[in-house]
């Protein structure tokens, strides 16, 4: 399996616990946690340089799974301390941010298939 797709299944299941703990803590509230986690995919998107990307997405998950009950584990190739090269940096903040939408603005069916 590639790291590319590694990282984007550990995005998306971030993407989908974060909007999960968000919305426990707002409930009845789906549209404004969503437009925060917009905000930050945006503001995520813009980050220039690898370092302060995975720091942007590092104090996010942080700031949400504080209050939160659901665990949340970081790859390696986020915490690791090794820098990535340019062509890492599109790969990996590409299937990064793809999760992460993915698991926002999909919605699920009860069978839990994607639509």
């Amino acid at each position: 399996m590639s790291s590319e797709s590694n990282l984007y299944r550990w995005a998306y299941r971030a993407g989908r616990t974060m909007l999960d703990c968000l919305a426990g803590r707002s409930p009845g509230r789906e549209d404004t946690v969503k437009n925060q986690l917009r905000s930050f995919i945006l503001s995520l998107r813009s980050e220039l340089t690898p370092e302060r990307f995975r720091r942007a997405l590092i104090d996010q998950i942080v700031s949400v799974m504080t209050d939160c009950d659901k665990s949340l584990s970081l790859p390696d190739a986020i915490k690791s301390e090794r820098a990535w090269t340019v062509d890492e940096f599109y790969r990996y903040s590409t299937a990064i941010l793809s999760g992460l939408y993915e698991a926002v603005f999909t919605t699920q069916s009860s069978s839990g298939e994607k639509s």
